[in-house]
């Protein structure tokens, strides 16, 4: 019996012992699966969390700046936040990105909203200093008109006590006929054309003799100038010739005959510029004769190319009997290597030769003074330190008006005689103050142009 007992025994404990292996595998495998299932987890919830901010950038200094000023909220929900009242406060729009931002503002991908604010800020001021000096200029406006309109109150007054002294002169006249209207009305239409012609003649004598007296006026002002100009000339050196069209502006050193070609002694050194013309004489003399006759040069030459104290030349007009040689002299009636002249350019011209004056060939004429070193002077008023006067085509003197001429035709007709009396006008003063007169032919000639 006790051998029996003690055998049970052992298998029992066999038996539980299988059992307890049994129940701990069981344990094992099923914490093992649950590790995995936690570090599964634990993989999927970094991802996302790295899809929001990496292990990087959790560790930067200024992530963790942010973190602390975000207080007790998250720092995702601080970021967002301080987003959405960023885009409130440039836009108002609290959904805003930068994109929309800058495209809003028109901020450039480098530049900050500060700098276009800094732009923003000068361009305000530039307009600022400009709408005060558009004030300042409409008030100096105001001004004028006000003194035109008093003139022009004066004008009236004087007009109207004009026409009472005429009326109150023709008054008796008046009486008589009122007294036999019905015999003599067509003698009271002739006194009143008579009064009329009186008052146009009255208006137009006055208006003539005030012209003329301004006239004198500035023809003397222009002739005192001229004066002193020519007497600082004459101090200055008493080698100056007389009229600055004869000066010789630079001698040919050498001609080349195989390539059609010739040099001067001038450059860069004395303003000289590709593409400026030149009149070829034999001498001094010959430019002043030139000039009197108004026959050109024995050439014409263009500047091609400029070295420092020489430049090279091409002949755009010869003349087969009188050939360039060395020593010939050149001149620009506009060019002068040391002074820059003064030119006054009035009317309208006819360059191309089209048979068509216009204010375009004017300025053609203008554009070339400028181009050749000479110095245009606006307006048309002559001053003393001029030294040419160019006039284009005379404009002709218009016709008498008819007796019922429109207020068109009337204005047409003021206008081309004042062309016609102010063209005449600069011509005599520029003559008597012994300002060289050039119209384009003669321009043409002293400074080596061919027609267009």
């Amino acid at each position: 019996m006790a051998s029996r007992s003690g055998g049970t025994g052992v298998l029992v404990a066999l038996v539980v012992f299988v059992v307890m292996t049994i129940g701990l595998l069981a344990i094992s495998i099923v914490l093992y699966v649950g590790k995995t299932d936690a570090e599964t987890k634990q993989s999927e919830a970094l991802a996302e969390l790295n899809g929001y901010i990496s292990s990087e950038e959790r560790g930067r200094d200024e992530t963790q700046a942010l973190k602390g000023n975000a207080g007790g909220a998250s720092l995702y929900g601080y970021m967002a936040e301080q987003s959405a009242q960023m885009g409130e406060l440039v836009l108002g729009d609290r959904n805003a990105n930068v994109e929309r931002v800058r495209s809003t503002l028109a901020v450039g991908e480098k530049e900050t909203v500060r700098d276009a604010m800094r732009k923003l800020g000068q361009e305000r001021d530039a307009r600022t200093q400009e709408a005060a000096t558009l004030k300042g200029r409409v008030n100096d406006l105001n001004k004028e008109i006000d003194g035109l309109r008093d003139q022009l109150a004066a004008a009236q007054r004087a007009s109207e006590a004009a026409v009472a002294e005429v009326t109150k002169s023709i008054a008796s006249y008046r009486q008589a006929a009122d007294g036999y209207r019905g015999e003599f009305d067509s003698a009271r239409a002739a006194l009143e054309s008579t009064r009329s012609e009186l008052e146009e003649r009255f208006a137009s004598e006055t208006a003539a003799l005030q012209q003329e007296i301004d006239t004198l006026r500035s023809e003397r002002s222009v002739v005192d100038q001229r004066l002193a100009a020519l007497q600082r000339k004459v101090d200055a050196t008493s080698a100056s010739p007389a009229n600055p069209a004869t000066l010789v502006d630079a001698r040919i050193i050498d001609v080349d005959l195989k390539t059609n070609t010739l040099f001067v002694d001038i450059g860069a050194n004395k303003r000289v510029v590709p593409g400026m013309t030149f009149e070829v004489f034999d001498d001094a003399p010959a430019i002043a004769a030139s000039l009197d006759s108004g026959a050109r040069g024995k050439a014409s030459i263009q500047v091609i190319k400029v070295g420092d104290t020489t430049s090279t030349c091409r002949v755009l007009r010869g003349s087969g009997g009188r050939p360039i040689v060395k020593d010939d002299v050149i001149a620009n009636a506009v060019f002068n290597p040391d002074y820059k002249f003064k030119f006054l350019v009035h009317g309208k011209f006819d360059v191309n030769g089209d048979g068509k004056s216009t204010a375009g060939e004017a300025d053609y004429i203008r554009a070339r003074v400028l181009e050749w070193g000479g110095e245009v002077v606006e307006g048309d008023t002559l001053s003393g330190d001029l030294d040419f006067l160019v006039l284009g085509t005379r404009p002709t003197m218009p016709a008498a008006l008819p007796s019922d001429a429109t207020e068109a035709q009337t204005l047409s007709y003021t206008e081309q005689r004042n062309a016609r009396e102010l063209y005449e006008q600069l011509f005599r003063t520029a003559s008597d103050a012994k300002i060289p007169v050039l119209n384009a032919s003669r321009f043409e000639l002293l400074t080596g142009s061919v027609n267009r």
